[in-house]
């Protein structure tokens, strides 16, 4: 198992993300159309982060709550909601993350989430494997985690959810320059929480900015892709 700094993660969150992101504002709208299709009121719902601009009429009385407070929370729901807040928690300890879900969430409630799988970010994930085994001789996880959906669907039954659906979404960011990639991960709340990181090279950084550019001049501009799946689940 892979072990994360979250520390790293809230305080990159407080400090860079911004929760108007393309990103973000793509997963709210995923979201709301599941929620539009569902014949339900909620009566009270838990968003598992601040999720951006998330107002819909059939969401009642709504409750705040970061992932890492999840358990201190005595209250039930009927339904709870996240936008890629688990992302780094499921990878951590999936099964562990679910049980405090199902814990707090009312019988007939809706847990309804958004994730990044492993289709996401290939090209950049490429390029740097190849960066770094130039650098260190080895490559490293820059990226992530991502979440394979086969292995969330069997861990969602398996901790009692039913009725599971998945829907996926893909889109496409195109890059001009690094500085543009690295604000917009920032912004994303995307960046490097893995504990197995080299400590900094200058020779890292002038690679990387020359192997960019050389990209960027023959192709005009470097992909950038999020495959996102929206999953709603039953208890």
């Amino acid at each position: 198992m892979n072990d994360f700094n979250l520390k790293k993660k809230q305080y990159r969150t407080k400090l860079y993300q911004k929760k108007d992101n393309i990103l973000s504002k793509t997963g709210v709208d995923l979201i709301k159309n599941k929620i539009d299709f569902i014949n339900k009121d909620f009566q009270r719902s838990l968003i598992i982060d601040d999720i951006y601009n998330f107002k819909i009429k059939k969401l009642n009385k709504i409750d705040l709550c970061d992932f890492e407070k999840i358990n201190e929370n005595n209250n039930k729901y009927d339904g709870i909601f996240s936008n890629f807040n688990t992302q780094v928690e499921f990878a951590d300890n999936l099964d562990e993350c679910l049980k405090s879900v199902y814990k707090i969430l009312e019988n007939d409630g809706l847990f309804c989430f958004n994730i990044l799988t492993e289709n996401s970010m290939r090209t950049i994930r490429k390029i740097f494997i190849e960066i770094d085994e130039s650098i260190f001789d080895g490559a490293f996880n820059r990226f992530g985690p991502f979440h394979d959906i086969s292995t969330i669907i069997e861990s969602l039954n398996y901790n009692k959810f039913k009725e599971i659906v998945v829907g996926t979404e893909f889109i496409e960011i195109n890059y001009r320059s690094f500085d543009k990639i690295r604000d917009d991960f920032r912004e994303f709340g995307i960046s490097n929480y893995y504990k197995n990181v080299p400590k900094f090279k200058k020779d890292l950084l002038v690679k990387t900015y020359s192997v960019f550019s050389k990209i960027i001049n023959k192709y005009k501009y470097i992909p950038v892709e999020y495959e996102i799946a929206t999953f709603t689940s039953w208890k």
